[in-house]
């Protein structure tokens, strides 16, 4: 499970890096920009809920740092979805 962790990680800030040399633009239009900022905000879910299994697991000092690292997650993801949304409504012609 913590290769998961691992991997999910690296794939967000490869990710990341793509869509920083790409440009803003690129990321709010249809196509490989989208899909890599999607991928930048649904892997932190995946690698906060193996993170804190492993955790329940092995090092149960490490559950409320990361109990806490999950709340921050559902909270500011959503957030940055909706901001891209009005960011996406706001560029397009009425």
């Amino acid at each position: 499970m913590s290769w998961i962790v691992v991997l999910t990680l690296g794939t967000k800030v490869g990710a990341t890096t793509a869509l920083l040399v790409a440009g803003k633009d690129i990321r709010d239009q249809p196509g490989w920009g989208s899909g890599l900022w999607w991928l930048t905000k649904l892997t932190p879910y995946l690698a906060i809920a193996c993170a804190i299994a492993l955790a329940m697991m092995r090092e149960h000092d490490a559950i409320l740092p990361l109990s806490a690292m999950a709340v921050f997650v559902a909270i500011a993801v959503p957030l940055k979805i909706r901001q891209r949304r009005v960011r996406i409504r706001r560029r397009r012609p009425t």
